[in-house]
This record gives structure tokens, C-alpha cells and sequence, in this order.
């Protein structure tokens, strides 16, 4: 589990975007500090904000990570087109 407690994590991410611009995250991997690929299958979005004024939208989700059922937060920065595990909470 330490492995991916690092903040601003790049991931690959797997979305749906609906016809008026919405995203909403479905599934992401990311590689942790032992080299080994993470898919990680979004159970629930809690929150989101995605205006599109600022410079990305945040996602507040929950998924099952190693076993265990966690809360994290999703970036994605509209102008890089990337996405990023910026928060995960214990």
C-alpha cells in the first residue's frame, strides 16, 4: 500500500465524455515504486468540479486499491490533456 501514498501520480485513464463536455473517470492504472501496473475500476464519483473557466476539473471518487476500499482525488488538466492520482486517503 506505501507504494502509491506519493501525491500528483500520473495514470492512464479510461473516461466518458458526454455530448455537452462532461468527463466522468471510469477506470485508471499507474505504475507503483516496484514497477508493477495498478488498474483500479472507479466504483463511485463523489463530487466533481469541472468548470471549465479554470485550468482542469478534480474528481472525488472511491474505489477498491489493494483490497481495500479507498477515497482519492482525480485531476485532469484540460490544456496538458493528462490525468493525475493527486490525493489518496487513508
Amino acid at each position: 500500500m506505501e507504494s502509491i501514498l506519493c501525491v500528483d501520480t500520473p495514470v492512464q485513464m479510461i473516461s466518458c465524455t458526454d455530448t455537452n463536455g462532461n468527463i466522468t473517470p471510469m477506470r485508471f492504472r499507474f505504475r507503483d515504486r516496484n514497477g508493477e501496473i495498478i488498474t483500479v475500476t472507479i466504483d463511485k464519483v463523489l463530487s466533481q468540479d469541472q468548470d471549465r473557466n479554470r485550468v482542469g476539473a478534480n474528481f472525488s471518487c472511491t474505489a477498491e486499491i489493494y483490497g481495500t476500499r479507498k477515497t482519492f482525488t482525480l485531476w485532469y488538466s484540460y490544456f496538458a490533456h493528462e490525468w493525475r492520482l493527486s490525493r489518496l486517503t487513508l
